[in-house]
């Protein structure tokens, strides 16, 4: 097998068809398989049968454990992440693997997410997602990539292992990082492109920023977590920055994202000491 693609998915059932429809459009003269890993949903529909596809359940919460468990499924040299919510472009793999091939078949390759709304009217929350999004080749700069659109080659998983299934977010960073420091590399493949759906509501992001502040003050060392404690507190100047600059909104909707901002910046501060005091991290 080239090519394996590994999806988990928790309660978004409902947005498996149009990624599967993408995936079965995809172009590319290599073999390929997907694998969909349920990770603890309420109710798993049934979906069309093909013999290309795999649906999985992995016991254990976590979208990394269930990545794992489709490791151990899947037969591909280069594998290749995605989640339920995106929807990749027709030639997506075929980049990827043309970036793979091309290389020295032991290099990590980070597609383009872009995150779009089907909205004439965009929400607040949507605008900011817009805005700020996941600035994938900023990500690759800096040393990591997000799973939304990442190929890691079979061999990379041989010599480091898994994805550290304790963590709820950051797992991709993680990992990333991991591979960086035993001397393997990371290149962004801006052709490879994944769409994802700008979050709508208000609800919808501070649950995210509830999930990243968990994967960062409770999971890596001691060290890390005081990191992230302590650049939590200070005010995103940065954000604000990036919205200011951006050429993507205009004036009225980048006075509603910083405003978004200054909200998700409490929600931060909270969750922060909530954690702290107990609580346990969100997953979702």
């Amino acid at each position: 097998m080239d090519v394996s693609v590994i999806v988990p998915v928790f309660n978004q059932w409902h947005l498996l068809p149009d990624l599967i429809k993408a995936y079965s459009n995809q172009s590319g003269a290599f073999s390929r398989e997907l694998v969909i890993v349920d990770n603890g949903s309420d109710e798993i529909p049934k979906l069309p049968e093909n013999e290309d596809i795999t649906i999985l359940t992995c016991e254990k919460p976590g979208s990394y454990a269930a990545r794992n468990k489709g490791l151990d499924a899947v037969s591909g040299e280069l594998i290749v992440f995605t989640d339920a919510d995106c929807v990749p472009s027709d030639d997506w793999l075929n980049h990827l693997y043309e970036a793979y091939s091309g290389s020295d078949r032991k290099t990590l390759l980070a597609g383009n997410v872009i995150v779009r709304s089907n909205s004439q009217q965009p929400s607040s929350a949507e605008l900011y997602d817009i805005a700020v999004g996941l600035p994938q080749q900023r990500y690759v700069s800096r040393g990591y990539a997000v799973t939304a659109n990442l190929a890691i080659p079979r061999a990379v998983f041989d010599e480091i292992g898994l994805f550290d299934e304790s963590r709820f977010s950051g797992g991709d960073a993680d990992f990333c990082q991991r591979a960086l420091a035993a001397g393997f590399k990371l290149e962004y493949v801006p052709s490879a492109i994944v769409y994802h759906p700008a979050r709508d509501t208000w609800a919808a992001y501070a649950t995210k920023v509830r999930r990243v502040k968990g994967g960062q003050i409770c999971s890596g060392t001691r060290m890390r977590r005081f990191k992230y404690f302590a650049l939590t507190h200070i005010p995103p100047v940065w954000r604000v920055i990036r919205v200011i600059n951006t050429n993507k909104l205009n004036f009225l909707e980048k006075f509603k994202v910083i405003w978004f901002q200054a909200r998700l910046w409490g929600v931060e501060l909270l969750e922060v000491w909530l954690l702290i005091a107990g609580k346990t991290p969100e997953r979702r």
